[in-house]
């Protein structure tokens, strides 16, 4: 009889460990990036430096690994990277970037379709506002 309280009891408190530990997982991550992005916005870091560290944290933390959260920074490292190498201007980055924003606390899938069509359009945008002429060089070539 008195095995099924103190069974129950251990569960319990294992449960609320569990709880807990993910709790903490998840606060470090959102401390780190809210230390990390002002560095990025200031521009002493590169925003696809803040976004891939972003991604490899929130990628570590197990209660967030496999949410449409990774999928929303795997967005923004293509678009920082798209930024940075000339593929997408300022306008098409912030775009991408406020609806990630804007979104952040949901995890959903139409989020991340709203994140991904935002780069397309700057994609496209950036390819139709191109002059003819040579192909693109490469960043080495710049």
């Amino acid at each position: 009889m008195l095995l099924r309280p103190l069974a129950l009891a251990l569960a319990l408190s294992l449960c609320g460990c569990a709880i807990f530990t993910e709790t903490h997982g998840i606060q470090e991550v959102d401390n780190w990036a809210a230390q990390n992005e002002p560095l990025a916005e200031s521009g002493k870091i590169k925003w696809s430096e803040f976004y891939s560290q972003y991604l490899e944290k929130v990628s570590a933390t197990p209660v967030i690994n496999n949410s449409p959260v990774v999928e929303r920074l795997g967005i923004m490292v293509t678009a920082s990277l798209f930024y940075e190498h000339g593929r997408i201007d300022k306008a098409g980055f912030n775009s991408v970037q406020g609806i990630v924003r804007k979104y952040q606390t949901i995890d959903d899938a139409a989020a991340n379709l709203l994140a991904r069509n935002a780069l397309v359009k700057a994609v496209e945008a950036s390819e139709k506002a191109e002059p003819p002429g040579p192909a693109r060089k490469s960043e080495p070539d710049r």
